[in-house]
């Protein structure tokens, strides 16, 4: 009786789990007993080392044998990190070993060789590779999807082979549910399947699914920087971050996560993303929004990030920011040096306690005794180090002063202990000077502290100097409370081209979701700070719903302007949805992108669309909602499109005394990025999404829903929809 293909395949998954059962056995049992070794050892090395410091000879040896022990300590720590790591990509993988096979013909005489692909690489005690981590150069033919000829780099060396056979497997932990022999994964049931699991409050891991376009975005190293325009739900966020964990692999002898920087929409989205790295054994890197991130190079106070969204989701702004939003104002700045160059107006004195300490004329005779610099920043820079080295002199001379002196001698012993760590004695009283110093240092040490942060420059002086030349007639700019991130990015770009290149931590890749919210000033200053970063970027311009949005061709122009390159792709399938929502929000397109989206999922269930007339009506129709969900205790969401209509249905609720069960109310602004399987729409009516921006709004909320989307409206339907 021949044995079937479905028998030998679970044969081998049957011998590569007790392969990992008993790898796991192994590991936990020598990390259990690490501890008291490593103590064992410990004391045993106190007994063997004698210490003995009589002379040279003696300290050498002993030096010697403390040595020795020092490389067994660091040698059995080294085998117990790597026992640890080992011992959590096995667990990672028992939960299901592997996802993929592929069988490939080397183009010679030999067999064909099969390579099961996992989220990480396993092998037998002889070496013999059981799995393949999905990111080594083999496992590159698995996401190729095509049966026949085919190639995979390694080290730059491209391998011609032919792919005979791909398949893809559906297991729970040692049992096989699934299998499938495709060619083309994209319309395969194990992708279907995938997609059609439950959504939860993390994004999960796609390297199952990972199809072609998103695997050649995945693996460029060809290209520096990369644009991704992808349409709602095409993966392009899964896609960066198992960009990233690629990277991480592919360079894990050069880099690691303290060398990329991830900078996320809003902090809602960064915990939904937080899981996604961790489940591929890989840490996740610094991950911030783009306030969080200026904020750390700004001294002044910004904007909250409700603040923030508030002011972005206003469907006009003024013109003022306009200008510090643009690249033409950002230009002009760093063209602003004349303006400075020969004035002293933007100078302050340096006071402490109310009392100045270095005055402003000094500092100014400091800075028109340097030598006259083309440009601002090396002219303030040269008195920064004149200012430093004036200081010090000052501080130096002042030390020697009998004043000080005696200020030393008569201070209490706690103040003596407080300032110098020690009770000055007659033996030390010869030390005056070296004491009147660490006494100075520490009581003008804000001084010190205002001369190196550069506190003696009037930065609001260059800020409103350039603004009211820009607009060639006098202007008195007002600042709010905080500064907004407008300004402050303003500030920074100020800070960083006249007065001092900002410190930022060297980062080789940086990776920006929704890129086209942001503004041509922002996307400047961050080329300005990493210029030799590699950025990957991605969005879509269908989602440019906020007042701070930049075009495509605008990012792309911005790199030509530097002599850079950046590859574009466009990802145009979509995942997310069910195919009856994907096509509602595809008829909210340009038109000549309508039939570029190509919906993966079933068709399902179709949207409701629900009319109300009142507030009253409204939460009704909630709890009618609720009650008809295809699942218990499903979750509904209800998107609005600000954050004014949340407030209303909160205060509406609250007046009814009503709390809804497994319900989030949430504005388009936070729950942008984000997926939800049961999703209801607050007001969607002709009168209420008029414009392009309002119709971009309609088309980002309705990708948020993948199972059931519910769309209430007052009166009638925008046109868009109507059809």
């Amino acid at each position: 009786m021949s044995i079937t293909e479905k028998q030998l395949e679970e044969q081998y998954l049957k011998r590569v789990y007790t392969k990992l059962l008993e790898k796991q056995v192994e590991l936990e049992e020598l990390l259990e007993h690490a501890k008291e070794d490593g103590v064992n050892s410990l004391k045993g090395m106190t007994s063997d080392i004698s210490l003995n410091f009589e002379n040279i000879t003696d300290n050498l040896d002993t030096f010697a044998v403390l040595e020795m022990k020092n490389r067994e300590i660091d040698q059995m720590n080294i085998k117990l990190q790597t026992a640890t790591v080992l011992l959590e990509k096995v667990k990672r993988l028992l939960s299901a070993p592997y996802f993929g096979k592929i069988t490939v013909d080397f183009l010679d005489d030999e067999e064909l060789e099969d390579f099961y692909i996992g989220i990480n690489n396993f092998a037998d005690e002889q070496s013999n590779n059981l799995i393949y981590d999905w990111r080594s150069p083999i496992a590159e033919l698995f996401y190729n999807n095509t049966i026949g000829p085919s190639s995979y780099s390694v080290n730059k060396n491209d391998i011609e082979v032919a792919i005979e056979n791909r398949r893809q497997f559906i297991l729970e932990r040692d049992r096989l549910i699934k299998f499938f022999d495709t060619s083309v994964a994209i319309q395969d049931d194990v992708l279907l399947e995938a997609l059609e699991q439950d959504s939860t409050n993390e994004m999960k891991d796609i390297t199952s699914t990972i199809q072609k376009e998103q695997n050649v975005i995945i693996r460029d190293t060809k290209n520096k920087n990369i644009l991704v325009n992808g349409i709602a739900g095409s993966g392009k966020t899964s896609t960066i971050m198992q960009r990233i964990a690629y990277l991480l692999y592919l360079y894990r002898q050069t880099i690691t996560v303290d060398n990329i920087l991830i900078l996320s929409p809003n902090r809602k989205f960064i915990e939904y993303i937080s899981n996604v790295l961790p489940s591929l054994g890989e840490r996740n890197p610094l991950n911030l929004t783009v306030l969080q991130f200026i904020q750390r190079l700004s001294a002044e106070e910004l904007e909250q990030e409700e603040e923030y969204f508030h002011r972005i989701s206003q469907a006009k702004h003024d013109k003022h920011t306009d200008i510090l939003r643009s690249q033409e104002y950002v230009d002009y700045i760093k063209q602003a040096d004349e303006l400075f160059l020969s004035s002293d107006d933007f100078i302050k004195g340096l006071d402490r306690k109310g009392k100045t300490v270095i005055s402003k004329e000094k500092i100014a005779e400091i800075y028109h005794a340097t030598p006259n610099y083309p440009r601002l920043i090396d002219k303030i820079q040269a008195t920064k180090t004149q200012l430093k080295s004036y200081w010090e002199s000052r501080l130096l001379k002042q030390a020697k002063s009998h004043e000080i002196q005696n200020q030393i001698l008569s201070l209490s012993e706690e103040l003596q202990q407080k300032y110098f760590g020690e009770i000055i004695s007659e033996d030390t009283e010869r030390n005056l000077y070296s004491y009147g110093k660490k006494l100075l240092r520490k009581r003008y040490r804000s001084i010190t502290k205002a001369i190196e942060e550069n506190r003696w420059l009037d930065t609001a002086f260059f800020f409103e100097k350039i603004f009211e030349s820009y607009e060639g007639h006098p202007y008195e700019y007002t600042y709010q409370d905080s500064l907004t991130l407008d300004e402050a990015v303003v500030l920074q770009t100020i800070q960083h081209n006249l007065v001092e290149k900002a410190e930022v931590e060297p980062m080789k890749f940086i990776l920006i979701d929704e890129v086209q919210d942001y503004t041509p000033a922002q996307l400047s200053l961050l080329f300005d700070l990493f210029e030799k970063s590699a950025f990957t970027m991605v969005g879509d311009e269908n989602q440019a719903i906020f007042n701070s949005s930049i075009s495509f061709e605008t990012i792309k122009a911005a790199f030509t302007e530097r002599e850079l390159s950046v590859q574009r792709y466009d990802l145009l399938y979509s995942y997310r949805s069910s195919g009856s929502i994907t096509k509602l929000f595809s008829q909210l397109v340009t038109d000549e992108r309508k039939m570029d989206i190509i919906p993966i999922r079933k068709d399902g269930t179709e949207p409701e669309f629900l009319s109300f007339d009142s507030m009253e009506e409204f939460i009704q129709l909630i709890s009618e909602v609720i009650k008809q969900l295809d699942e218990a205790d499903a979750q509904l969401t209800i998107i609005t499109k600000d954050e004014e209509e949340v407030e209303a249905i909160e205060a509406a609720l609250a007046d009814k005394g009503l709390k809804l069960p497994n319900t989030a109310i949430l504005p388009i602004s936070l729950s942008k990025g984000l997926e939800f399987d049961h999703v209801l729409l607050y007001d969607v009516s002709a009168e209420n999404y008029q414009t392009d921006r309002e119709i971009k709004i309609l088309y980002t909320a309705i990708s948020r829903a993948m199972k059931q989307l519910f769309v209430t409206y007052r009166k009638e339907l925008p046109a868009l929809l109507a059809e």
